[in-house]
C-alpha cells in the first residue's frame, strides 16, 4: 500500500467515500481509511430516504443545503452507475406525511406554513385523499401532506457503487485501518497516525461518522458528535400494499422495488450499542400497524440498527478548521446519505481550490471554539 497521498480521508462510510469520488474526479490522489469494512455503518444500515421537505424543521441553511442535494442526486446517480457499472435503485416516489392525532395536525399546519414560505411543492390531502393516493391507511388518519418530489435510493447498492466508482478511479481504499490522531509539522497538518502506521498527506478530512470525535487533532477539543441509534425492520407483502414513502409522527415506511418494505426507525441515546432489541422493534412495528394495518400480514425478514452522528447544535460539522490542511466532514445525524452529493461537491471544491462556498458557511467546523481552538 501507498501510505502517501494528496488527500487521506478517514471514514469509509457514504460521505467519505463521496467525497473521494468527487476529488478523484478531480485528478487527486486520495485514499480512505476505514476502521471496519468499507460502507458497512449507518450509510449500509438507513433506509434511503431522500426527503428534505418531510426532515426539515424550518427554513434557513440546513434546509437549503438539503434541498440542493436533492436537486443533484438523479444526475449523481445516474453518472456513478455509469462509472461503477452496476444498477442503482432510485426513485422519486413522492412521501405521504400523515397525522393521526390532533397534536399531529397542528404539527402537519406548522410544516405546511414555512413550506409555503419557501416556494416548494406539496399538497394539502384530506383523509378521503390521501386513502385515494394509498388504500392501505388506517381509517384513523385526520388529514396528510403530500410531497411529489421526495425520493428514495437503495442505500447499499449506492454504497457499493462508489466503492466500485473510487477503485476504477484509482481511489486507495483501506480496511481495519483505525484512525488514531492527526500528525502536526510546521504549524499544518501532515498526516493520519493510524494501527497501521502513518498515513502522510497535506490535506486530511475526518469523515467518521458517530466516531469523528475519537480522533485526536492538534486543537484543544474533539469535535461533538455523538451516536444516536436507530433500529429498522424489514417486511414483505404478497402483493404491493404501499406506494410511496409514508411519514407519521412516530415512525416511516419504505416501499423497496424488490417488494419489502423497511419500516423505522428509533432514535436512540445508547452510546456506541448496537444491538437490536424487542422494544426497539416493538416500537417500530407498533407505529407501522397504527398507519397501516393491512401491514399485520407481512412476512417479518430482519431488523437491524446502526449509528448515526449526532452533532451537539444537530447541524452538519463541514469546512476547515484552524489547523492548515486539517478538514472535518460529519455530523449528519439522519441525512448522511440525502446529504452526501452535496457535501462531496462542496468540499472537494474547498479542497481543491481552497474556496468555501457561502453555503458552507453556517456549517463551518469553527462554530465549536473548544474543538476548534489551537
Amino acid at each position: 500500500m501507498q501510505q502517501s497521498s494528496d488527500v487521506v480521508i478517514a471514514g469509509g462510510g457514504v460521505i467519505g467515500l463521496s467525497l473521494a469520488y468527487e476529488l478523484a474526479l478531480r485528478k487527486v490522489k486520495v485514499s480512505v481509511l476505514e476502521r471496519g469494512q468499507i460502507g458497512r455503518e449507518s450509510s449500509w444500515a438507513g433506509a434511503g430516504i431522500l426527503a428534505p421537505q418531510a426532515e426539515m424543521e424550518r427554513g434557513g441553511e440546513l434546509a437549503q443545503l438539503m434541498l440542493a442535494s436533492r436537486k443533484l442526486y438523479p444526475e449523481f446517480v445516474r453518472e456513478l452507475s455509469s462509472r461503477a457499472g452496476v444498477p442503482i435503485d432510485f426513485k422519486t416516489c413522492g412521501l405521504i406525511q400523515v397525522a393521526l392525532t390532533e397534536q399531529e395536525e397542528q404539527a402537519l399546519q406548522h410544516r405546511q406554513a414555512f413550506q409555503v414560505e419557501l416556494g416548494l411543492s406539496f399538497e394539502h390531502l384530506s383523509a378521503s385523499e390521501a386513502f385515494r393516493l394509498e388504500d392501505a391507511f388506517s381509517p384513523d388518519i385526520r388529514c396528510a401532506l403530500y410531497f411529489p418530489n421526495e425520493a428514495y435510493v437503495d442505500n447499499r447498492q449506492f454504497v457499493e457503487a462508489l466503492r466500485i466508482a473510487c477503485v476504477n478511479l484509482g481511489v486507495q481504499l483501506v480496511c481495519g485501518c483505525q484512525v488514531h490522531s492527526v500528525r502536526s509539522q510546521s504549524g499544518s497538518a501532515a498526516g493520519f497516525e493510524t494501527n497501521l502506521g502513518f498515513w502522510s498527506a497535506k490535506r486530511v478530512i475526518i469523515a467518521a461518522g458517530s466516531w469523528s470525535g475519537q480522533v485526536a487533532t492538534p486543537l484543544r477539543g474533539t469535535w461533538p458528535v455523538k451516536p444516536a441509534r436507530g433500529q429498522i425492520v424489514a417486511v414483505k407483502c404478497p402483493a404491493p400494499v404501499v406506494k410511496h414513502i409514508i411519514y407519521s409522527g412516530d415512525c416511516y415506511l419504505v416501499p423497496r422495488s424488490d417488494g419489502r418494505i423497511l419500516m423505522g426507525s428509533t432514535v436512540e441515546w445508547v452510546g456506541y450499542d448496537t444491538r437490536v432489541t424487542l422494544e426497539g422493534i416493538q416500537r417500530i412495528t407498533s407505529a407501522a400497524l397504527a398507519v397501516a394495518p393491512v401491514l399485520k400480514d407481512a412476512t417479518f425478514l430482519t431488523a437491524w440498527s446502526g449509528l448515526r452522528p449526532f452533532s451537539e447544535d444537530a447541524l452538519p460539522i463541514l469546512g476547515v478548521t484552524q489547523e492548515p490542511g486539517l478538514y472535518v466532514a460529519t455530523g449528519h445525524f439522519r441525512n448522511g446519505l440525502l446529504l452526501s452529493p452535496i457535501t462531496a461537491k462542496l468540499m472537494a471544491e474547498l479542497v481543491v481550490t481552497g474556496e468555501a462556498a457561502e453555503l458552507l458557511q453556517a456549517f463551518s467546523p469553527l462554530r465549536f471554539s473548544d474543538a476548534a481552538s489551537p
